[in-house]
C-alpha cells in the first residue's frame, strides 16, 4: 500500500473533508489557491501533496473533485469494511454505539463489552453488549481488527492486552492513559482531557500574550 509522510496524510485528510464538503455544493473542482487558503499553507504544498496521489489539475479549473475524493478514499482504505468492538458503555461509550458516520468510513461496531451486569444482554444502536469475561471469545467470533476503549484508565492496559491476544490490529483509546502496544500495533490516542487541556493552554498563552502587548502599550503611553 502507497504511504505519505505524516504531515502530508494530515493535510490530505483535512483536504478530504474539503472535497467531500465541496462536493456536497455541487462543486466539481477545487482550485490549488482555494485549497491552501482553507488549510493554510502555499500552493505549492498543495500541489506537492496531489502529486504524492496522483491528481492532476485542470488548467483553469483545479482539481477534479471526483477523483480526489476516489484518491483518498483508496489511500485511506475507506470503504474497505473493518469490524469493531467497543469496551466500555458509560456516556462516551454509549455516543459511539449511536454514531451513525461509522459506516460511511467501513467500520461496523459488532459488539461491545462492560464490567456492569446491569447493562449485559442488552442493546444500544443495535450493538448487542456482553460481559467483559466473554471478550476475548467473541472477538475472535466477529473477528476483529478494532478495539475502541472508552473506559476508565485503571482499566485501560489490561483490556488493551487482551483485545491484542483476541487478534485485535489496532487500538482506538479514548481514555486519559498511555498505553503499551508491541511493534506492529496501531495505536490512535483520543483523550478528551488531553485536548481540553491542550485547548485551555492555549487559551492561557493567548491571554498571556495580549496581557503583555497591553503592558507593552501602556509603558509607552
Amino acid at each position: 500500500m502507497r504511504t505519505v509522510p505524516p504531515k502530508s496524510a494530515q493535510r490530505l485528510i483535512r483536504c478530504y473533508y474539503l472535497a467531500q464538503e465541496a462536493q456536497a455544493n455541487g462543486e466539481l473542482y477545487l482550485t490549488s489557491r482555494h485549497i491552501a487558503s482553507l488549510l493554510g499553507v502555499d500552493e505549492t504544498q498543495v500541489r506537492k501533496d496531489m502529486a504524492t496521489i496522483h491528481v492532476e489539475g485542470v488548467p483553469k479549473r483545479g482539481y477534479p473533485i471526483d477523483l480526489l475524493i476516489e484518491r483518498l478514499e483508496h489511500l485511506f482504505g475507506i470503504h474497505k469494511e473493518r469490524i469493531a468492538v467497543l469496551v466500555g458503555v458509560g456516556n462516551l461509550g454509549k455516543a459511539l454505539m449511536n454514531y451513525p458516520r461509522f459506516f460511511r468510513y467501513g467500520v461496523r461496531i459488532a459488539c461491545a463489552f462492560e464490567r456492569d451486569p446491569q447493562k449485559c444482554f442488552t442493546s444500544i444502536g443495535g450493538v448487542t453488549i456482553y460481559p467483559v469475561e466473554v471478550m476475548k471469545e467473541m472477538v475472535a467470533v466477529v473477528k476483529a481488527e478494532i478495539g475502541i476503549l472508552a473506559i476508565p484508565p485503571h482499566d485501560a492496559q489490561e483490556i488493551a492486552t487482551l483485545l491484542l491476544e483476541a487478534g485485535v490490529k489496532g487500538i482506538w483509546n479514548f481514555s486519559p492513559v498511555l498505553l503499551r502496544v508491541p511493534a506492529g500495533v496501531v495505536l490512535r490516542n483520543e483523550c478528551l482531557e488531553t485536548g481540553l487541556v491542550t485547548l485551555l493552554y492555549d487559551l492561557q498563552k493567548e491571554e498571556v500574550t495580549c496581557n503583555f502587548s497591553v503592558e507593552a502599550m501602556s509603558s509607552l503611553s
